[in-house]
């Protein structure tokens, strides 16, 4: 029996029922120049063919893994058992509709975290190319916005979650993802090293990955109730959770209570779209 490299590096992917795309994500993580990593992945109660899709590449390369839940239990539940499993130093992010088109990718960021002599290093993104439905390629480079701080407590995002490359310890040290959020909870995760715990994030200008924004969505426009309401109470526990913060960036606190105001007028032509 072939004895397994050191793993370097945990892959962590979450899926649910996402059998017919699921195999593009995970042939780029085999495309990787960089070998000493192991491939979570945690199928959070999938009702498709998405465990199969998970064993038939387990099967292949002992590198990946395969946990399943046995029901539904969310993304920042099927997040942290994915860190729960992970033995790697680093943990990097696939989504399982996207793909890592930088066959360097790992390398690459692994090198920032070798040469950097900051304890504070916590995240190492890198920008994407957004592929719509048609095919067209935008590409993403990450511009750091002047107070990035802020920028996170408004909600604003910067950091794609399929380029992210972090420390195990950190994720760790701050408890993982936040359950209690209904979405976001990559982001919130972010937010939480970086305007909590002051850690701190490196941006590369290169695009590593394909980001696939496909119908039925991801990002959708908040078009159902149901949305609108986890929206609304997503800003509402984090303007809670952030409020000490939220006195000194007033103007963060603001731009979220815009968003719920506006999630609030949209309730009632949701409401009559779904009757």
């Amino acid at each position: 029996m072939p004895i397994l490299p050191p793993v370097w590096v945990s892959i962590n992917l979450t899926t649910y029922n996402r059998a017919h795309i699921l195999s593009r994500a995970l042939n780029s993580v085999l495309k990787q120049t960089f070998i000493n990593w192991e491939l979570i992945i945690v199928d959070d109660g999938s009702t498709d063919e998405t465990p199969k899709v998970i064993r038939l590449f387990s099967r292949k390369d002992r590198r990946i893994i395969g946990i399943f839940h046995p029901q539904n239990l969310g993304n920042a539940s099927a997040r942290n058992t994915a860190l729960r499993f992970s033995r790697g130093t680093y943990v990097a992010f696939l989504d399982d509709d996207d793909e890592w088109k930088d066959k360097d990718k790992l390398k690459k960021q692994l090198a920032v975290f070798r040469r950097s002599a900051d304890p504070n290093l916590a995240i190492v993104c890198t920008g994407v190319n957004l592929i719509d439905a048609l095919g067209q390629i935008t590409p993403r480079k990450v511009i750091p916005p002047s107070d990035l701080t802020a920028h996170i407590l408004a909600g604003n995002g910067v950091i794609y979650s399929p380029t992210v490359m972090t420390r195990r310890d950190i994720m760790l040290y701050v408890g993982g993802f936040d359950t209690r959020l209904p979405r976001g909870v990559d982001s919130e995760f972010y937010r939480t090293c970086i305007v909590k715990y002051g850690f701190k994030v490196l941006f590369l200008p290169e695009c590593t990955t394909n980001i696939y924004l496909h119908l039925g969505l991801r990002l959708t426009p908040f078009s159902s109730v149901s949305a609108l309401q986890k929206n609304i109470w997503a800003n509402l526990y984090l303007l809670s959770k952030y409020r000490r913060y939220f006195f000194k960036y007033p103007l963060s606190a603001l731009t979220r209570l815009k968003t719920i105001s506006l999630c609030l007028l949209q309730i009632p032509r949701a409401a009559l779209k779904s009757n």
